[in-house]
């Protein structure tokens, strides 16, 4: 295993935190107090949840398979996952749901349910039906979105394409599944409707897939299988295949990132289904730099453990990217190697300008995970200077503060 480089420890003031580290917790906080972070610490803090209608007590489920991202327009975590009530069918592993996490006020609103439900078939299981309301007000189907979701600041609109459902009914009540999940759609924040994107030609709905929004060109960027790159014209609403991609292969759970300091995209990981368990898997590692202007790709700095479906939130002070990933020997043992345990769990920064990952050691342990793999969801809160994480229906706060 490659050894990094550690940032420079925590400072004096940190050393009272350290009972955290013996009690193995992270500590707690009201969500107005994101302001006055200790440095270097992961801070759980609370929320409440508003009702739709509060007759039917409608709640957040968290299902996962998704990706979060800061809305910087309505100070806000976006994402999209479950809305359990009766209205919608109650309870499947589907997200049906575009939530809004105000982290100032603690507030977790249900900004759009899709106008869909569940139907329960006599011989069990259950399928995914459209509502009346839906052909007045179209919505997506219910779907693992996986990373192909995007908020763009300029529309003031989230964008999901393709992904999962191997339950959803179409109109004349076929099983298609999947197939029911293709294509681009966008939801306005201003009126919170769902518009369907009818493109000419559009990435191929594999499933785990990836997309970012790119504001030096107007374009959203998507990773598809193979690592095919495909770019969306806002302004036309097209697709096209980009001129260059990354080196073809597998990529299940590759992810995109914008980078503002170089005005590129950055593409991590991704592989073979389930291989990053099995060995080293250095595929997952990789980094690759895409210029959207030029579409020149550039091969980068190898991060220091797996990239599968993981989030790298960008801190706009620091200018640096921050991944977390908590893995064991469980989660990473490889049936047909001798390596066990051998992705690396911990909390990383890539620099950007000097093409280098390190470690960073927080003063307090990282929150604990209990997924068959361990990548934290991320963002970065522009209006209090934090790292957002969501780990299952708990949200962290942590900001970085380098030793002077």
């Amino acid at each position: 295993m490659v050894r990094l480089p550690e940032l420079p420890p925590i400072g004096a003031a940190m050393r009272s935190m350290s009972f955290l580290l013996l009690l193995g917790t992270v500590s707690l906080c009201q969500a107005a107090d994101l302001k006055d972070l200790p440095a270097n610490t992961w801070v759980e803090f609370k929320y409440t949840t508003d009702q739709i209608d509060p007759k039917d007590k409608g709640q957040f489920a968290r299902q996962g398979w998704n990706k979060i991202v800061y809305d910087p327009d309505g100070k806000r975590v976006l994402f999209y996952d479950r809305w359990v009530d009766k209205k919608h069918g109650g309870w499947t592993i589907y997200g049906n749901c575009l939530f809004g996490l105000d982290t100032g006020a603690g507030k977790l609103t249900p900004i759009k349910v899709d106008n869909w439900t569940k139907l329960e078939p006599k011989g069990g299981g259950y399928r995914t039906q459209a509502l009346p309301e839906n052909d007045d007000d179209p919505t997506p189907c219910p779907r693992h979105v996986y990373h192909a979701f995007e908020y763009v600041p300029d529309l003031k609109a989230v964008f999901i394409c393709n992904g999962a459902n191997q339950t959803a009914l179409n109109n004349e009540g076929k099983l298609v599944g999947h197939d029911l999940c293709d294509g681009a759609w966008r939801i306005d924040l201003k009126t919170n409707k769902w518009t369907q994107i009818k493109s000419d030609q559009r990435p191929p709905n594999y499933l785990d897939d990836s997309m970012a929004y790119c504001p030096d060109t107007k374009e959203i960027i998507y990773a598809g299988s193979n690592r095919q790159l495909w770019i969306l014209d806002l302004e036309k609403g097209q697709w096209r295949k980009a001129k260059k991609s990354p080196p073809a292969r597998p990529a299940m759970g590759q992810t995109i990132w914008y980078d503002p300091t170089h005005k590129r995209m950055l593409i991590a990981g991704g592989g073979a289904l389930d291989a990053w368990m099995k060995g080293k898997a250095p595929e997952f590692r990789e980094l690759y730099a895409y210029d959207p202007k030029t579409e020149a790709v550039q091969k980068l700095a190898d991060a220091p453990t797996a990239l599968y479906s993981s989030h790298l939130a960008f801190d706009r002070k620091r200018e640096l990217f921050f991944a977390v990933a908590v893995f064991n020997k469980k989660q990473t043992k490889g049936e047909q190697s001798p390596d066990e345990g051998v992705q690396p769990s911990g909390m990383f920064a890539y620099d950007p300008k000097k093409d280098a990952w390190t470690e960073v050691k927080p003063a307090n342990p990282i929150p604990p995970h209990n997924n068959w793999f361990g990548w934290m969801q991320l963002c970065y809160d522009v209006e209090h200077d934090c790292l957002i994480g969501k780990v299952n229906e708990k949200f962290f706060a942590f900001r970085y503060e380098p030793a002077k």
